[in-house]
């Protein structure tokens, strides 16, 4: 009989667990910064986009999981983007399509992440 409340306990947590993280943003912005760091260069500089961004764009695409997804790594790249000096927004814009990715929004200084889908 103990056994059974246990059991029926555990099970009860576990759906709330996957119910509540339904919906909700499993990427962090200390992800997509590792992920898309080797893009700098290119953001900054031209030139070449590096394999290791290309990866980087591909694991990013890959971890989408939901809109919250999406949004979070929008806002981080627009946050994270405005501290880099010399950064060009058009180049860091061609970064998906010259890796052979596609890319869920786009991001300039006045992007509303809120509404990436």
């Amino acid at each position: 009989m103990a056994v059974t409340k246990v059991a029926l306990v555990a099970a009860v947590m576990a759906c709330m667990l996957i119910a509540s993280s339904h919906g909700e943003a499993t990427l962090t912005c200390e992800q997509v910064t590792v992920w898309l760091t080797p893009c700098i260069s290119y953001a900054v500089l031209g030139g070449n986009v590096s394999s290791l961004c290309c990866q980087g764009v591909h694991s990013l695409n890959a971890a989408y999981k939901n809109g919250d997804d999406r949004r979070t790594a929008c806002q981080c790249v627009k946050d994270r983007a405005a501290y880099i000096l010399g950064i060009d927004y058009d180049r860091v814009n061609q970064i998906g399509h010259k890796c052979g990715s596609n890319c869920p929004f786009k991001v300039y200084p006045s992007t509303d992440c809120s509404k990436v889908k």
